[in-house]
């Protein structure tokens, strides 16, 4: 998989909790799996301040204690429910933040309320600990979630591939856009690095796609990639290569692509190079009929002409390298 959280984990929330926050969480209990906790706290862990929400599977004990803690003393547990989490098994977990308190559901069954104790006004963190691994943290509806305060990220040492160079490729004819798919679709915010995840709704003209992060402090490339299938040996539409310093190149972004397992030739031109270690950017790119348009921290960077047609094959987004990301979003 890769996309793993690692625990304990820590995650500052910028801004709180609001009405109608929903906040998911995908994992998979271990197959060891005695108990886990995630926490919505004032402080970065259960030790250092108050705990306005505490939700403890306990598989031994067969119930889920919810609480809270306040001044260092828990309050009264809550247990009814029974156990909705199995031994190495997957599992999806929302809690969403209502005006009289928390409505959590568990695999898509509403499995308990959880009425406030402490103003949700004083939730700044997120701590997840115990017998389980973490696919992603997501926040729905307002609440911004950047970086978190402790969670070790792999180190990335893949092969370098072998890029021929040559020309600009040219611009491929138009083709029809696919209509939007329905509903909004909310951001996830911190994901893991490597992370691939499906693009909701698939690309087609009119499709942005927002990835906001930071390099590493001396980094030497991260790679976007726009893919059709979830796989590293799926076809690449887009592989958009950010090399601080890679083999010969320094402060280089290359843009091909990837088709049959063979990349095709290379566009280097640029007129800046827009990344710095350790500095956040946003990359922006809009897909139109004939090309990719890609901006960097709200400016014009560049456009790479479709290669791989009809665009609508790409169906995920990967990112790996030498970065931490701090949100994804699609509009």
């Amino acid at each position: 998989m890769g996309n793993n959280i690692f625990l304990p984990y820590s995650g500052h929330i910028s801004g709180g909790v609001h009405i109608g926050t929903d906040v998911v969480i995908s994992g998979r209990t271990l197959p060891s799996f005695n108990r886990f906790s995630i926490n919505l706290c004032s402080g970065p862990n259960i030790d250092s301040g108050d705990v306005a929400f505490h939700f403890n599977p306990r598989f031994n004990d067969g119930k889920v204690v919810r609480n809270h803690k306040q001044g260092g003393q828990w309050g009264a547990e809550e247990t009814h429910g029974g156990m909705p989490f199995r031994r190495g098994h997957n599992f999806e977990l929302h809690m969403k933040v209502t005006h009289h308190g928390f409505k959590v559901t568990v695999n898509h069954h509403h499995f308990c309320d959880f009425n406030y104790r402490l103003p949700k006004e004083t939730i700044n963190y997120i701590y997840i600990e115990g017998d389980a691994t973490i696919t992603f943290i997501q926040f729905r509806g307002g609440s911004s979630f950047p970086t978190p305060s402790f969670n070790p990220v792999p180190s990335y040492q893949p092969p370098p591939p072998a890029y021929p160079t040559g020309q600009v490729f040219p611009p491929v004819p138009s083709f029809p856009s696919a209509p939007a798919f329905p509903g909004p679709v909310g951001p996830i915010y911190n994901p893991p690095v490597p992370f691939t995840t499906p693009i909701p709704g698939g690309l087609y003209p009119g499709k942005i796609i927002y990835i906001t992060g930071v390099p590493y402090p001396n980094p030497s490339r991260f790679t976007v990639n726009l893919a059709c299938g979830p796989f590293d040996s799926s076809d690449f539409a887009l592989h958009f290569d950010v090399r601080f310093n890679f083999g010969s190149d320094r402060n280089q972004v290359v843009r091909t692509h990837k088709q049959g397992g063979s990349y095709g030739s290379e566009d280097r031109f640029q007129n800046y190079f827009p990344f710095f270690p350790s500095s956040n950017f946003e990359i922006m790119i809009l897909t139109e009929p004939n090309s990719f348009k890609i901006a960097v921290n709200n400016q014009h960077f560049t456009e790479f002409f479709h290669r791989i047609q009809p665009v609508q094959r790409v169906d995920h987004l990967m990112v790996l390298g030498d970065v931490s990301l701090t949100q994804v979003r699609f509009q």
